[in-house]
């Protein structure tokens, strides 16, 4: 919807332990963020691994986010971009090939290329073979190749005979995304398209020259977490690692034997990422309940339960990086991103697995809103990714939405409640 000339774009971010919702006014011509109008959040009930376990539940956790988001910003949403994640999102790097002459009889002279030239390529890109109960979501050119001359970012106006285009494909589950769409269709929000969440993470987190000079983004999520990385200014590999900082907690509660909430609260303030940075004094209280006596841990009892997880996280992730054909240096290393990333100690223990730079990263936050929402935590990464790639696409999908797979399954809906 637009307003003074700006678009008003709503993102739902449905992670495993929380739904963040915004509601921002964005500015088309600048690409960028003017404000954040409506901000809601609530913790996520229903959800699993980023899909969809119980709908009844999952309702209920956005329709809470929803209200207090529109309440906010005096705004009600019709519709909304929504970002996604699980262990069912899979990447794979494809090409495709087209001609570019105009006439069939060969000629020395190649012909300018266009933007339907860009398209029919990029159609051919896609033309991989997936199961039936998968889509493509996102096509991601990483560079194109006329005739034999590759390393090109934008042919647009460039002449050739043969255009090449090299992509990173993210595939993802239609049950799974269907799901999602009943929730929100049951609370009367359309879908103008899914966005993958650590795609919209690293719109928020990184600069250009991570991206150009590369860069590998962790986003470490409640029930996942999210790797992406870039090179030459284009997404070299993602993919997804099915534990997060919720798994942590539960370490945490299951060797003190203490509820979910307790736990979580143990680690967010005493806990470290290693052993060697966490004290052993026991000077940590823990409240016992049901008849539980009280009892006295350490920060060093606690990391002793952390590093472990931490850990395994962190090498599972370099196993999804190094699928990624790339042979050059990532310059700028390692970006923590994510409510996982606030572990002190953090940095110490993605470098000591990397070998590589490390810093957290933290959301871009160069546009006016409420100054109680700490809207700079990398816990929000995601959702300020998700206005900032869809305001930069919202074109490229208003042009599309007509023929999107989100229109197929609403009429897919209609047939079923006839």
């Amino acid at each position: 919807m637009k307003e003074n000339n700006n678009e008003i774009i709503s993102v739902i971010d449905i992670g495993t332990t929380k739904i963040i919702v915004l509601i921002a006014e964005y500015n088309l011509e600048e690409s960028k963020i003017l404000k954040i109008m409506g901000f809601g959040e609530h913790s996520s009930d229903g959800l699993r691994g980023g899909v969809v376990v119980d709908i009844s539940k999952t309702i209920k956790s956005i329709t809470v986010a929803i209200n207090q988001a529109e309440e906010q910003a005096n705004f009600e949403i019709d519709s909304a971009f929504v970002g996604i994640s699980g262990d069912h999102i899979k990447g794979i790097n494809y090409s495709g090939v087209a001609s570019i002459n105009s006439k069939s009889e060969p000629q020395a002279i190649g012909h300018p290329i266009s933007k339907d030239d860009i398209k029919k390529v990029l159609e051919h890109a896609k033309s991989i073979n997936i199961s039936p109960d998968r889509r493509i979501m996102h096509v991601l050119p990483q560079q194109y190749i006329i005739d034999n001359n590759d390393g090109i970012k934008n042919p647009l106006g460039l002449s050739g005979h043969r255009l090449e285009a090299k992509v990173h494909l993210v595939t993802s589950s239609i049950n799974t995304e269907s799901d999602i769409l009943s929730c929100l269709n049951q609370i009367g929000i359309d879908i103008t398209d899914f966005i993958l969440e650590p795609l919209a993470s690293a719109y928020a987190v990184l600069n250009q020259d991570e991206m150009e000079l590369g860069s590998i983004l962790i986003d470490i999520g409640g029930g996942t977490t999210d790797i992406i990385s870039y090179a030459n200014g284009s997404v070299l590999q993602t993919g997804v690692v099915p534990l997060g900082g919720a798994i942590i907690t539960k370490d945490i509660a299951f060797r003190i034997q203490s509820p979910i909430n307790q736990a979580e609260e143990l680690k967010r303030n005493y806990g470290k990422a290693k052993v060697a940075l966490a004290n052993d004094e026991q000077n940590i209280i823990v409240k016992g309940l049901d008849g539980r006596g009280d009892v006295k841990i350490s920060e060093k009892f606690l990391s002793e339960v952390i590093e472990p997880r931490m850990k395994e996280i962190f090498e599972l992730a370099k196993i999804e990086v190094d699928q990624s054909d790339f042979k050059g240096d990532y310059t700028f290393g390692i970006i923590v991103t994510g409510g996982g990333s606030k572990l002190d100690g953090i940095i110490n223990i993605a470098h000591e697995i990397f070998k590589m730079p490390v810093r957290v990263g933290s959301p871009i936050s160069d546009f006016e809103y409420k100054k109680e929402i700490d809207i700079s935590n990398p816990r929000y990464a995601t959702a300020i990714g998700l206005i900032k790639y869809a305001g930069k696409n919202l074109e490229d999908y208003l042009e599309l939405n007509q023929n999107s797979f989100i229109d197929q399954i609403k009429n897919l809906f209609k047939r079923i409640i006839k």
